[in-house]
């Protein structure tokens, strides 16, 4: 399935961050409740105390900020200059600095885990490559927390329904969505091991998806849900969800292999937990 809308490109996120980056945004971040937070939870969960672990693709640092709040030695990495200039103007002391996901700038097996949030789905040959480059940063035993759009049940009920586009819409590819089998495959090809997969924020993805959820929460219990913090907008909310596809990206199998087009809304989120093998050795290709 793919998304539609503005490029993914350094000049749409320093857009989107522009007005977030400022003290504030980085006091809230450094004193987040993580266990309050379903994505918090699992990052917790799944981390190690020890060593150090790296965000590739972390915008503004919201969560390198959060977890390094939390105690873990996180640090990251930023394609969009502008953007990682002004996060280190205002938050100096957090080390976020310029890089590529592609090529990280570290020798092998440097980092306990990896993380990636919304990040791999924007590249319309496929996410392969961040995968490689994942496994090849993480040391043996280590973890990778990445997310990438969802293509779950309620999205394949929507599409054997006819409420997806047939055709490409005229503004460019900007993601793609996946199912958990089809990103699991990719995450094992890549030298990985999955732990677990976790599908996150339901309740907003039902605000994108469905008229009739929109509706009870507006008129019936709206302000109720927003005082208890349910607001969508709330919470920096990354672009992400645990899934997949392989080789060139399109064709939706649960669709009976027709391309699945959407215009953009990239609140559907989830998360995909695998493990390096105990050894180098077991990395694809090795020996």
């Amino acid at each position: 399935m793919r998304w539609h809308a503005e490029q993914a490109d350094e000049a749409f996120w320093d857009n989107y961050w522009r007005e977030k980056v400022t003290p504030a945004y980085f006091s809230n971040a450094f004193a987040a409740d993580l266990t309050g937070d379903e994505m918090g939870r699992i990052l917790l969960a799944a981390m190690t105390a020890r060593g150090r672990h790296l965000e590739a693709g972390c915008g503004a640092g919201y969560w390198v900020a959060a977890l390094r709040g939390a105690g873990l030695d996180v640090e990251g990495i930023e394609y969009a200059r502008d953007l990682v200039e002004r996060v280190n103007a205002v938050c100096p002391e957090l080390p976020v600095r310029y890089g590529d996901a592609l090529a990280i700038d570290c020798p092998d097996d440097t980092y306990a885990s990896y993380l990636s949030f919304g990040v791999v789905e924007h590249r319309q040959d496929g996410p392969e490559p961040f995968l490689a480059e994942a496994c090849r940063v993480v040391m043996p035993g280590g973890k990778a927390i990445i997310s990438v759009p969802f293509l779950g049940p309620t999205r394949r009920t929507r599409a054997r329904l006819g409420r997806y586009e047939a055709a490409p819409p005229t503004p460019p590819f900007f993601q793609y969505g996946f199912t958990a089998d089809e990103f699991m495959t990719l995450i094992e090809r890549a030298g990985f091991v999955i732990d677990a997969t976790h599908p996150l924020y339901v309740h907003r993805m039902l605000l994108e998806e469905s008229s009739a959820y929109r509706w009870l929460y507006d008129r019936c219990f709206g302000r109720a849900w927003r005082r208890a913090g349910w607001s969508c907008a709330a919470g920096p909310a990354p672009p992400g969800v645990a899934a997949a596809g392989s080789g060139p990206l399109g064709a939706d199998p649960a669709a009976g292999g027709d391309d699945l087009y959407r215009r953009i809304c990239r609140n559907d989120l989830g998360r995909t937990i695998a493990g390096r093998p105990p050894t180098s050795a077991d990395r694809p290709g090795s020996g």
